[in-house]
């Protein structure tokens, strides 16, 4: 990942400054040794940091965008365009200053209103306390209290439904309502009152017979998905050649989850910011606004009061600033390392980043301890003293909206800081995961995966790479999940891919993009052997496994229209019945069919297991590369992804 986009202001204020240097000042640049050094050389050129003229902006919040905004909205209401309506308050309430408090609370009764029509009761009823919270007139109060009572109603929850139709009768006394209007409101609301009371003894009595039945159940309940897990056969081996990399000390199997895993830090990129929640990128319907700007959503208000409870404070005012930089996601995750600690935390690391410490201890510490990640490999010692130049450049514009923010109270923490900046956009360009979301046009659609936001992932970044990995990711939010796409033998490495697969990319591109963005030569097996393009490879031969087990690893290539069922191998001289391995594939073919028509119906677990199934079978006898093994792998990659972030524009609209 690149620090920068060219489209941006940064790239020709990067230039502007690098020109403005004499050969002597670069030299001294090019002779620090340290991040610390290096920004408190740059930031110390006070015309370079001044250039920048940075300023905290609220935009896109104002009460006459919010006012027409509204008035749409409530026509779309009045014409009965639910989801029209939902769209246009949505925007009203994003748009709404934060001290027109009152404004706040009626759009947001009013988009409980059409939340309440498109039954999306507990999405309503948070609208309407949120309402009430943001001082929701006495007047119209017996609009809120009796839109709860319907809520609840639809909900079967007679009890709160009953309390709140009495509420309504006592709040009609505050309403400015014509009296035959009130008088309609409290006829109506006396009639549920009266009538509730029966349903209520019903429902007990129900509950009461159906809790006296041994054995009885109300249904299986999901399981809350872990915050992180690793798997028990997964360790990690270290050598000088290959860093820590992953290694399983048993069989894996197809469809084995291997890792679920929270960031370390994570942000979404600027396209999907009104889309998702800012906090754990789940994809929001019903936006929770940020007070002071326009430029984010939450989907809950936890998500909210983590975000402004650390880095959203700071960030607040200077993502537009970010964003028209051209500065890259990775720029933004380096920041958002900073920001989502206190200074006085950093400060107290500092003896222990600079002493360092062992593989064991990082490997106990918490996903959010800044100690986790700041040892994974930045290739510090290999970098051109122009690349340092410009990441620390960066960085000088990232510590000016630190400081601006109010973040870091002296020079010397500042420096500090902004050398731990120099660092992240160092790690980040080699560890840092592009986060993803499948996203569709209509339901048969077969679906795009999109970049929707960067992610650090402590334990995910240690896995090596191989152009036929044994494992593929998706996204839950910004959670990542590692299942296996293959047999993987005990004491081997547990791979996965950083870029281009051996079925879609010729080996001297693969190795110059590997080479470019992350130095290294691959030396995984498709690359040493060369293997073929997917496209290339040859249907008329089948490579058999020899029955010479574990002592011979040769590979018979047969072809599909053979005479002869048992074959002699040519190192270890045992005879092969290829008889087996034919029945094998017919069983193969059936059971691909099966897969396909069950992932179509969208049955992904059974769909896994059947392709499972088959990888199994061809595991047996046949050995990669081979066509239809890796479309077997394609296929459980494709169900996978269904397990992840998705979405169908076409549903969305209705």
């Amino acid at each position: 990942m690149e620090i920068y986009h060219k489209d941006g202001t940064f790239p020709r204020y990067c230039d502007a400054v690098r020109k403005s240097l004499d050969s002597n000042q670069f030299n001294a640049f090019a002779g620090l040794t340290s991040n610390e050094d290096r920004f408190r050389f740059v930031n110390g050129l006070r015309s370079i940091v001044d250039e920048l003229r940075l300023k905290r902006e609220y935009n896109g919040k104002g009460m006459e965008q919010a006012v027409a905004l509204k008035t749409l909205g409530n026509k779309a209401f009045q014409a009965e365009r639910w989801n029209d309506a939902l769209v246009f308050y949505n925007k009203c309430y994003v748009s709404t200053p934060k001290e027109n408090v009152q404004e706040k609370s009626i759009i947001l009764a009013n988009r409980s209103a059409a939340l309440y029509h498109l039954e999306k009761y507990d999405l309503a009823l948070r609208d309407m306390q949120r309402a009430l919270d943001h001082q929701y007139p006495n007047q119209m109060m017996y609009k809120l209290t009796e839109r709860k009572a319907r809520c609840f109603l639809a909900k079967k929850n007679y009890e709160a439904a009953l309390e709140c139709f009495k509420s309504t009768v006592t709040a009609l006394d505050d309403s400015n309502l014509p009296l035959e209007r009130k008088q309609k409101l409290e006829r109506d609301a006396q009639i549920m009152i009266n009538l509730l009371p029966k349903n209520i003894e019903l429902e007990q009595k129900a509950k009461k017979k159906s809790s006296s039945k041994p054995g009885d159940h109300t249904g299986p309940v999901a399981a809350k998905i872990p915050d992180h897990f690793v798997e028990q056969a997964l360790w990690f081996d270290q050598t000088e050649d290959e860093g820590r990399f992953a290694r399983t000390s048993s069989d894996l199997k197809p469809n084995t989850i291997l890792l679920l895993e929270r960031p370390h830090v994570s942000v979404l990129l600027e396209d999907y910011s009104l889309d998702h929640c800012t906090h754990c990128f789940k994809r929001v319907s019903v936006p929770i606004a940020c007070p002071l700007c326009a430029d984010v959503i939450f989907c809950s208000d936890e998500c909210e009061k983590k975000a402004n409870e650390s880095y959203h404070r700071f960030e607040c005012g200077f993502l537009p600033i970010l964003w028209s930089s051209g500065a890259s996601i990775t720029c933004h995750m380096a920041l958002r390392m900073i920001t989502q600690k206190s200074e006085e935390y950093f400060m107290k690391l500092k003896p222990e980043l600079e002493t360092g410490l062992t593989n064991e201890q990082i490997d106990l510490l918490p996903v959010d301890d800044y100690r986790k990640v700041y040892q994974l490999v930045t290739h510090e010692s290999t970098r051109s003293p122009e690349d340092l130049f410009q990441r620390t450049l960066m960085a000088t514009l990232l510590n000016t909206c630190l400081t601006l923010g109010g973040y870091g109270s002296c020079m010397q923490e500042q420096n500090y800081l902004g050398g731990l900046i120099v660092h992240n956009l160092q790690l980040l360009q080699f560890n840092a995961h592009e986060v993803s979301e499948m996203i569709r046009e209509t339901p048969d659609d077969i679906g795009k995966s999109t970049f929707i936001g960067g992610g650090l992932y402590p334990t995910l970044a240690l896995f090596n790479h191989s152009c036929d990995p044994g494992v593929t990711r998706y996204y839950r939010g910004n959670q990542v999940c590692v299942r296996t796409v293959k047999n993987i033998p005990a004491d081997s490495m547990v791979a996965e891919n950083y870029g281009p697969l051996f079925t879609q990319v010729r080996r001297n591109e693969r190795h110059e993009t590997l080479l470019n963005q992350y130095r290294f030569t691959c030396q995984c097996v498709p690359c040493m052997q060369n293997w073929p393009l997917f496209s290339e490879m040859d249907p008329n031969v089948i490579r058999f496994r020899c029955d010479g087990g574990k002592i011979c690893s040769n590979v018979l290539e047969i072809p599909a229209e053979v005479n002869e069922f048992m074959v002699k191998c040519t190192e270890c001289g045992e005879h092969t019945n290829i008889m087996k391995g034919l029945k094998s594939l017919q069983d193969t073919d059936m059971l691909f069919k099966a897969a396909t028509r069950l992932h179509t119906a969208g049955e992904f677990e059974a769909a896994l297991k059947k392709y499972v199934e088959m990888m199994d079978t061809m595991s047996d006898v046949l050995v990669p590369p081979y066509r239809d093994y890796h479309l077997c792998q394609q296929g459980l990659r494709a169900c996978m992804l269904e397990f992840g972030n998705r979405f169908t524009k076409s549903v969305a609209k209705k």
